[in-house]
């Protein structure tokens, strides 16, 4: 119950506050585990796909926001599950291949914090495409986040990296280099 009038109070929220614009949704297949990888503006970044996107998105959050208990509950709820981003974080790694062996969808953020700055990106996204191999869908998203401002998200073609039981630093680099520039270009193809 909680969880059901939460979630109706959300989505009126970021209906009635942001005007959202969407583009490419025939690009996110309707089954097969799929990482959804986008740039990171605001906190409503995961509201407004989760609201967009018609699968369940399951987002990996830094465990910060997992310290308040009514929070923390509500945050599970909605699919979201802790990382540790001050280390290797073998729970949350378990957590997102298990995700993506099942079939569901996993929800990363390629700077893996609120940032504009493409240069900060992590890896992450890469590496699970490669040890699972699922394919990762790239987004654009592009916003003020101003009161009935435009929230334009442009979802890209999927990508697919060859398996790999070992990965090498270098391929994910260069991996996670085609990934950034994709969603670059889509933040770029975007006009507030």
């Amino acid at each position: 119950m909680y969880y059901c009038v939460l979630n109706f109070l959300v989505n009126l929220f970021i209906t009635l506050i942001f005007r959202i614009k969407i583009s490419g949704l025939e690009n996110i297949p309707l089954s097969g585990g799929i990482i959804l990888c986008a740039n990171h503006l605001s906190n409503f970044d995961p509201l407004v796909l989760r609201l967009k996107v018609k699968r369940t998105i399951n987002f990996m959050a830094k465990k910060e926001l997992f310290a308040n208990k009514l929070f923390s509950y509500t945050l599970e709820k909605f699919s979201v599950f802790p990382v540790d981003r001050n280390k290797n974080d073998l729970l949350a790694y378990k957590t997102a291949v298990k995700l993506l062996n099942d079939e569901k969808v996993l929800g990363i953020f390629v700077q893996g914090t609120r940032d504009k700055n493409f240069d900060s990106a992590k890896n992450g996204a890469a590496m699970f495409a490669m040890k699972t191999d699922s394919l990762i869908i790239p987004i654009g998203i592009k916003s003020t986040y101003k009161i009935f401002s435009a929230v334009h998200i442009n979802i890209g073609k999927p990508i697919r990296f060859e398996h790999q039981k070992k990965i090498d630093q270098n391929i994910l680099h260069d991996a996670t280099s085609k990934i950034t520039e994709q969603i670059k270009k889509l933040v770029g193809e975007t006009v507030l």
